[in-house]
């Protein structure tokens, strides 16, 4: 058994190193009005932004007449204080706002405006690149095809990474995957090109060697996916902390529902279940001082204290077996017991990071 190794200092921050090769689009709702004029609103489009938003509109003016076509508009994100567009022509057909949002009124049967009208519009964010990198299981990214999909990432320079995982991918058993990496990014030669075993529920890479490129691409191949379309929660590349000594042979897996029970006054149970998470207890003895100050950097990295983020991180138990692999947290506290010369002994408890729609 090789020793654990932990993922949790990912070189992926920002979704605008990340590239795509197809991304499902976001949804846009129907407007809901505030509104006395009888005109109806309707909403469309293929949702691209990154974030879920709010889009307030207003009429603001009457001046050319209270009618569609006559009236204008302004609108604005919820999360901004400041119109983004204003006097914008109402029409009854599609006028763009942004990031794919389009809106259009039909005339009613009184008079279809009056000044102050207002409409909010959702839009559920489009299902790419910062599905990936939220840290959430439940959000993913989804492609349009499965034939060949990729993902491509760009570091900026060249970084020394030694894992990579693909958390709760969709891939079929029939599927393939290939890692390449240049310094060019053109992928006309590339410098490094490597086909790896398609492992679940996450795909997990370790390279012999820690590999320094600044491009990076990984390409799926499941043409008979049964789905029709590609989709993964979460996108891990960089570093892993492994420390000297293993954890003891005898440690304690656990199974643990995460539910809600009540019990009403006449002594009928109810409640709900959001899903069952495996635990992990392990004991490490006589690890180093770097070791211990690893495990520190560890818990550090975990809980965020600026800008205030908790970020789980990934737990591979054995390189060797990596469909064992968690997304998991720690406890709140870390104890750290000096032995003798120089060497350290601590109890670590890890719980997995549940997915709640499945």
């Amino acid at each position: 058994m090789s020793n654990c190794r932990f993922m949790y200092a990912n070189l992926l921050e920002s979704p605008e190193a990340i590239g795509l090769s197809s991304t499902r689009a976001g949804l846009v709702g129907m407007p809901a009005p505030q509104a006395r004029g009888t005109a109806v609103a309707y909403a469309a489009g293929d949702y691209t932004g990154s974030l879920d938003q709010l889009f307030l509109l207003s009429i603001d003016s009457l001046a050319a007449g209270p009618e569609v076509g006559q009236a204008s508009f302004s609108w604005r994100r919820a999360s901004s204080d400041s119109w983004e567009a204003t006097g914008v022509p109402t029409s009854d057909s599609f006028v763009d706002l942004t990031e794919g949002v389009r809106v259009k009124w039909s005339s009613g049967p009184g008079q279809d405006f009056f000044l102050g009208d207002a409409w909010s519009i959702l839009a559920v964010r489009s299902f790419g690149a910062a599905s990936l990198l939220d840290g959430d299981r439940d959000t993913q990214w989804e492609s349009l095809g499965c034939a060949e999909e990729s993902i491509t990432w760009d570091l900026g320079q060249a970084l020394p990474g030694s894992a990579l995982l693909l958390a709760d991918h969709n891939l079929s058993p029939a599927a393939s995957a290939t890692l390449l990496a240049d310094e060019t990014g053109d992928w006309l030669a590339p410098a490094f090109s490597q086909d790896l075993a398609v492992t679940s529920p996450h795909l997990v890479y370790f390279p012999a060697t820690p590999l320094s490129y600044r491009h990076w691409r990984l390409i799926l191949r499941d043409p008979a996916n049964p789905g029709g379309r590609l989709s993964a929660s979460l996108l891990y590349w960089g570093p892993f902390f492994e420390p000297s000594r293993n954890f003891g042979m005898r440690h304690a897996w656990s199974r643990n529902a995460q539910r809600t029970a009540n019990q009403t006054s006449a002594g009928k149970l109810t409640g709900d279940a959001r899903g069952i998470a495996r635990s992990l207890s392990l004991s490490f003895q006589g690890v180093t001082a770097a070791d211990a100050a690893g495990f520190a950097e560890m818990f550090s990295a975990v809980h965020q204290t600026d800008p205030g983020r908790l970020v789980p991180l990934f737990f591979t138990p054995d390189p060797t077996q990596p469909g064992e692999t968690l997304y998991c947290l720690p406890p709140q506290s870390l104890s750290t017991n000096q032995l003798h010369q120089g060497r350290y002994g601590l109890e670590l408890s890890l719980e997995e990071v549940i997915r709640s729609h499945v």
